[in-house]
């Protein structure tokens, strides 16, 4: 059994690019419904590119939990 259940959609963004084509990125995380389908979150990721000041590199799903026997 899973109690405490968390997700986070976290974005990830390009904030740099060095001379020698290296990008550093930085992230945003934001906590969501754990009932949030992966397309459901897609969605929201992608609508939330369009706020962001830097190039999104990915858009990805975190869960978490605490895991119980009985």
């Amino acid at each position: 059994m899973r109690t405490n259940q968390k997700t986070t959609l976290k974005i990830t963004r390009v904030t740099a690019t060095s001379s020698t084509g290296k990008e550093t990125h930085d992230f945003v995380n934001l906590a969501v419904n754990p009932e949030l389908t992966d397309k459901d979150m897609l969605s929201i990721g992608d609508k939330l590119t369009f706020l962001q000041k830097f190039p999104i590199d990915s858009i990805g799903r975190i869960d978490s939990g605490v895991l119980m026997s009985e």
